[in-house]
């Protein structure tokens, strides 16, 4: 695994628990030990916050989204396994860390690593994105296997102050426009 790069501005936060929205992910929702890889990426040792702590956006996968690509069909795949999430009031803005575990797999034959379009948009209690980091997660995978795990963090999303943030949802998927992580977050505030 590689070595987690602290930011300055949120090198030492708690951890937020991992939080994988069941209703976000389509069949097979990942299991507890990619969540909790996930958890520890953001946390780098300190105890986690509960899952459910407004002082952070709660972070889903998009349903259909957390596969790339996403119509299939290409020699190259990575599959979103688990998410967690981190925050840093600062005051007049607090800081968003997000990690992202997952496995990459290949066509034998094919090149050993590959980049995949990772998006992560915030949408506020009104329905409104107010961040996003789009980024080409580069999937390595073990010299002579066609498969191996990935991991990634998004660091320093600057969120605009608020109160709480417990209307608020991080939505990451590959390949996402913000007008459908809108949906994704109404669709899933509306069934909570």
């Amino acid at each position: 695994m590689p070595v987690f790069r602290a930011s300055s501005a949120v090198g030492g936060l708690a951890a937020a628990a991992a939080v994988i929205a069941a209703p976000a992910f389509a069949q097979g929702a990942p299991d507890g030990a990619r969540a909790n890889e996930a958890a520890a990426l953001v946390a780098q040792g300190v105890p986690a916050k509960p899952a459910g702590d407004a002082s952070c956006p709660r972070v889903i996968a998009l349903r259909g989204a957390e596969r790339f690509p996403r119509s299939g069909g290409d020699s190259h795949r990575a599959t979103v396994e688990g998410l967690s999430r981190d925050c840093a009031n600062l005051g007049a803005e607090t800081i968003l860390k997000v990690s992202v575990v997952g496995q990459g797999a290949r066509s034998s034959g094919g090149p050993s690593w590959f980049n995949a379009p990772l998006s992560v948009t915030v949408i506020d209690d009104r329905g409104q994105p107010v961040a996003s980091n789009r980024a080409k997660l580069r999937v390595q995978l073990p010299r002579g296997k066609t498969e191996g795990a990935f991991t990634h963090v998004i660091e320093d999303l600057s969120l605009p102050a608020a109160r709480d943030y417990a209307g608020w949802t991080v939505v990451v998927g590959f390949e996402v426009g913000a007008t459908e992580a809108q949906r994704a977050a109404k669709t899933f505030t509306a069934a909570r």
